[in-house]
């Protein structure tokens, strides 16, 4: 069986730090990750710091965004095991051809950047659909959105019908 953990809410650190404990606590030894809204790096540093990770991929759509997660992952010597791709991440079958341990989506826009580049949910769609297909039997995927800007609002009200659809014989999720 597959888990799906859902969150929605404006408590972003809080949020996250479930998301963390969540991963940690199903962490898998040589597990492939996958932060697939990269953003400032933390959630692709934290996946780099679990122990013993093979991989962890992270996507992210903006330079600026991948070069300062590459900065953060240096200074804290995570980045031997990180490939950081400038793409979308309803691409990640292109770069991806392990099944996952592990994923994260952080929706929304770059903390501190321009909230006009922001996650939209008709490619969020694809690439939520992807990441299940990737994950092996066990893997986790996390999906944190912030409904309070107007895309965020779009892709909480349609995640939040979608994981109550999903067969319940091979997934598990939380909202």
């Amino acid at each position: 069986m597959k888990k799906m953990y859902h969150y929605i809410g404006d408590d972003m650190k809080r949020i996250v730090e479930i998301a963390h404990d969540i991963l940690q606590t199903k962490a898998k030894p040589n597990g492939v990750y996958a932060d697939l809204t990269c953003g400032n790096g933390y959630d692709t540093c934290f996946l780099a710091g679990l122990k013993d990770v093979k991989k962890v991929y992270a996507f992210d759509i903006q330079k600026e965004a991948l070069q300062q997660s590459a900065i953060r992952l240096q200074k804290m010597k995570l980045d031997q095991h990180c490939e950081l791709i400038h793409d979308g991440h309803e691409h990640m079958e292109l770069y991806i051809k392990e099944a996952l341990s592990g994923a994260i989506f952080n929706f929304g826009y770059l903390p501190h950047g321009s909230t006009e580049i922001t996650t939209k949910l008709e490619t969020s769609m694809q690439a939520v659909e992807k990441a299940l297909k990737l994950l092996e039997k066990h893997g986790i995927l996390i999906l944190v959105i912030y409904p309070g800007h107007d895309e965020g609002k779009k892709e909480s009200a349609y995640f939040s019908t979608w994981v109550k659809e999903l067969d319940s014989h091979y997934y598990a999720t939380v909202s």
